[in-house]
């Protein structure tokens, strides 16, 4: 099946979502509920069709919990980012399961500084507008961040569509009333939250089919 459809739609409607929160035009709750599940949902379809395997079905996993959530968020945000660190613990398996096992000092201290500045950044965001977020919301976002940073994907792919994850999730916690994109960073947390998902789903089924055919090649030889 081809799968540059799934993507292209999910880009389209990503710049859609973005361009009602510029614009504050009104969007029926069905309609903004789909807007915000379909660019992840289509996603995770994308990256299934790219490649077949365990990996692909955890980051797969992570997207859908992530398109869950954002149907969610406007009606039950306190549920959603349960649904959005279940998602994000999805991710974290992946991670961990291609860790680099003797990393550079880039990679010691990019994983070091999210793990630790991630949650302390989200309990400033949360303090700063006085809405509650638990403790786990942010150890959940930097683990999945450091763990993507620390891992044998490429990192300049990977590592920084973790790092975009991470901003738009801090920045996510300062806007109240997101749906209603009344607040001006609404419209940098979607964007960095959609495009830190995308740049770590191509680059993540990128090199693991490249992976593949390596191996293949290396077989046929053999």
């Amino acid at each position: 099946m081809e799968r540059r459809p799934w993507l292209l739609t999910s880009l389209a409607l990503a710049l859609g979502h973005a361009w009602f929160l510029v614009s504050h035009t009104p969007v029926p709750g069905v309609y903004w509920m789909a807007l915000e599940a379909l660019p992840f949902a289509l996603l995770a379809v994308y990256a299934l069709l790219r490649h077949k395997g365990r990996d692909t079905q955890l980051l797969a996993a992570m997207l859908g919990f992530e398109a869950l959530a954002g149907a969610l968020t406007g009606f039950y945000p306190g549920f959603a980012r349960i649904v959005l660190m279940l998602g994000w613990f999805a991710g974290l398996s992946l991670f961990l399961s291609h860790r680099s096992h003797d990393p550079d000092i880039n990679r010691r201290i990019g994983t070091a500084g999210l793990f630790l500045l991630t949650p302390l950044l989200c309990y400033f965001a949360a303090s700063r507008v006085g809405v509650p977020v638990p403790l786990f919301y942010g150890l959940a976002l930097g683990g999945l961040a450091a763990s993507a940073w620390m891992s044998t994907f490429v990192q300049s792919r990977v590592g920084v569509g973790g790092v975009l994850i991470v901003v738009g999730g801090v920045l996510q916690i300062t806007v109240p009333e997101y749906l209603a994109g009344e607040a001006p960073q609404a419209v940098i947390a979607w964007l960095a939250l959609y495009f830190g998902n995308l740049v770590l789903a191509t680059g993540v089924t990128g090199e693991l089919r490249q992976r593949e055919e390596i191996a293949r090649i290396d077989w046929d030889d053999f």
